[in-house]
């Protein structure tokens, strides 16, 4: 168990980049598992998909703006952190189900799920045991008290201002637009689809 918590963090970004590519090819060739046949119930599939990835692409961009120029040497307990211990990954999650739902396929949907439920609690793990040996005793206070995923939200505490590297949090502005492009990217995909400009190549159930 140890060695596969290792594996999947020194490894997450190759993974997750298979993982990404995985879900292309699906989006690419498979037909959807469901058909919209109300134009009703299709804005309403859209419009939420669509509020949850800005939840988080806005979740994820408040994250990364406590940790720009903090992470792993300060230990930050603060904002989105004084919710949950993994802000950045719930706001993933957040996302992902979004996407899994505008892409209209199963195999998409439940990868996403399977991805975020298996795979990177073992993440977490390796990432959370670096912050033990980092900072210790006050870690662990942190871990005891405040949930890996789930968000309390009568844990929330802030401070009135807050200092971070400009230069990181540029690169990471830059970073959380991939889950609006990616909406916008698989509606581009479904209308090619239904013109029969993108080949069927299996059937998702």
């Amino acid at each position: 168990m140890a060695s596969f918590t290792h594996f999947t963090q020194k490894s997450r970004i190759r993974i997750s980049r298979i993982f990404a590519a995985i879900i292309i090819f699906l989006a690419l060739f498979s037909e959807p598992s469901w058909e919209r046949s109300h134009f009703a119930v299709s804005i309403i599939v859209d419009v939420l998909a669509f509020l949850l990835i800005l939840i988080a692409t806005f979740g994820r961009l408040w994250s990364l703006m406590y940790i720009s120029g903090h992470k792993t040497k300060d230990l930050i307990t603060d904002g989105p952190y004084s919710l949950v211990r993994n802000p950045l990954y719930m706001f993933s999650f957040i996302g992902a189900f979004g996407i899994g739902l505008v892409s209209d396929n199963i195999y998409i949907l439940v990868l996403l799920v399977l991805i975020f439920g298996l795979y990177y609690p073992f993440v977490i793990r390796g990432e959370e045991k670096n912050l033990l040996r980092v900072h210790g005793e006050t870690f662990d206070e942190y871990r005891q008290k405040t949930p890996m995923l789930i968000p309390r939200f009568s844990l929330y505490h802030d401070e009135p201002t807050l200092e971070i590297d400009t230069r990181l949090f540029r690169r990471n502005f830059f970073s959380v637009v991939w889950f609006p492009l990616i909406f916008l990217i698989l509606l581009l995909i479904e209308r090619l689809h239904e013109l029969g400009v993108l080949p069927v190549l299996f059937n998702a159930p």
